[in-house]
């Protein structure tokens, strides 16, 4: 009997996740929707700051031409959908 429930390899079970630093837990490469006065938007997060008072920043890349956002908090974060990629595609270099 298996102790996990899926037979993974070890390369796979111990490869590197992104470094998620912020309360939400988002990293760069995650999608996010965004609130921004009432306004919701989809858009791919590029690039984390944290400024000298301790808020994170998210430099974003929205999917829809339309919207002029390209930056926000993490407060305006409604919900993240977490980029995981394993199996040979998440090999560096594919």
């Amino acid at each position: 009997m298996p102790d996990t429930l899926f037979e993974l390899d070890q390369d796979v079970a111990a490869a590197k996740r992104p470094h998620r630093t912020t309360s939400k837990g988002i990293a760069p490469g995650d999608v996010v929707e965004i609130d921004k006065k009432g306004r919701r938007f989809h858009a791919l997060v590029k690039q984390i700051h944290q400024d000298p008072k301790g808020f994170y920043h998210l430099d974003l890349q929205p999917f829809d031409r339309r919207v002029s956002y390209h930056h926000a908090t993490v407060r305006e974060v409604t919900v993240v959908w977490r980029r995981v990629r394993t199996g040979p595609a998440a090999a560096p270099g594919a």
